[in-house]
């Protein structure tokens, strides 16, 4: 309750600060931008005390972790200098000297926080000089601030740290018989509230695995962990589809991030994942048969949603295997428009944001 957040705050400008400690939480844990900026400065091999927040211990990582809610926990917050999140965590108990790095897990596109009609949950935000939000261009500064409530001053576009890995390649290994098909598609949907997993309605199963044998694609599916259930019923025991479970990701210390370079085609819906992916400059085909609802429903921060979707926009099942086989035809079909996304979206198209968020948070090294 709100007593009780008062006493700790209290006890948090009490207690004196570690200045080399730095506390890292992501949902999922050891993921995302916080794991991209924790492997970076880990590689400095400067002297900072590096602890991770976890829901699970894990034992095959080699860092110093805390499990939530307890009273280790608190204590290496309340002793934390610096913390690194992607979800805003504890955001509400920071001390004026605590340094708090707001990372968070992509670009918005969707209408959230401030910006929805009844939000269920409103983002965290901070106007002190300690306090550092990150953009990945200006467009995407003022898309945050409106989202979050937030004095843009406070927000640095650095590009984000997870986006770093899409720059090192496939790795050979990641994905079994990778090299004996000719076009790896990944579809990554955002979440529906409503929790169904969503594919067209008039989607035929046969059909969909001949055209997949046919052309040699293998379609990957990264559905939301909450949503795994339903895909797994639409696709299992289909060919040339693999499906990417949470569990066997963190298991193999992986996420989507790593297997976004190993891509052709991406396609997606409302995910914002498709920002990322205009780095690399390949096809991007969005699956969009309930795109009215969804506008009138959720809506975007980003209108027209047309614009800022440099892609196919496809409200059947037909169509979209017409795009597939257009996007493995013509690897410059639509490519002016991404180029125009991608100059918006992304201010800096390199495999440095890490160490830009490192020199702008502790300096340059």
């Amino acid at each position: 309750g709100k007593g009780l957040t008062s006493i700790l705050r209290f006890i948090n400008r009490l207690i004196p600060k570690r200045d080399d400690q730095i506390l890292f939480e992501s949902i999922p844990n050891f993921s995302d931008n916080p794991m991209q900026l924790y492997n970076y400065i880990k590689s400095l091999n400067e002297d900072y005390r590096l602890y991770w927040i976890v829901d699970e211990l894990r034992e095959d990582i080699d860092a110093p972790q805390y499990k939530r809610n307890t009273i280790g926990e608190l204590w290496q917050f309340l002793r934390s200098k610096y913390i690194v999140t992607s979800h805003g965590y504890h955001l509400f108990l920071k001390a004026k000297n605590q340094v708090y790095v707001n990372l968070w897990h992509g670009m918005p596109l969707k209408a959230m926080g401030y910006t929805q009609n009844n939000p269920k949950i409103l983002p965290p935000n901070s106007n002190d000089n300690n306090y550092y939000l990150i953009a990945t261009s200006t467009i995407m500064r003022n898309a945050l601030a409106a989202c979050f409530n937030q004095d843009p001053r406070r927000i640095f576009i650095t590009g984000q740290p997870r986006n770093d890995k899409l720059f090192k390649g496939c790795p050979s290994d990641l994905i079994p018989g990778y090299d004996e098909y000719k076009t790896i598609i990944l579809y990554a949907p955002t979440y529906r509230e409503n929790g169904s997993f969503f594919f067209f309605p008039d989607f035929d199963k046969g059909r969909f695995q001949k055209f997949l044998k046919e052309h040699n694609i293998l379609f990957i599916v990264k559905p939301h962990p909450l949503e795994e259930a339903h895909a797994i019923k639409i696709f299992k025991k289909m060919e040339n589809i693999i499906l990417l479970e949470d569990q066997m990701l963190q298991e193999r210390h992986l996420d989507i991030y790593d297997f976004l370079p190993c891509t052709d085609i991406l396609a997606t819906d409302y995910s914002s994942i498709y920002f990322d992916f205009l780095l690399l400059d390949k096809p991007i085909i969005f699956a969009v048969p309930d795109l009215e609802e969804y506008r009138e429903k959720r809506g975007f921060v980003l209108e027209p949603f047309e614009f800022w979707a440099p892609g196919p926009k496809v409200k059947n099942f037909k169509k979209f295997l017409e795009e597939i086989k257009k996007s493995i035809k013509d690897p410059d079909y639509y490519s002016q428009e991404r180029r125009t996304i991608n100059d918006l979206v992304n201010y800096y198209k390199d495999d440095r944001s890490s160490k830009r968020v490192y020199e702008l948070v502790w300096g340059s090294i």
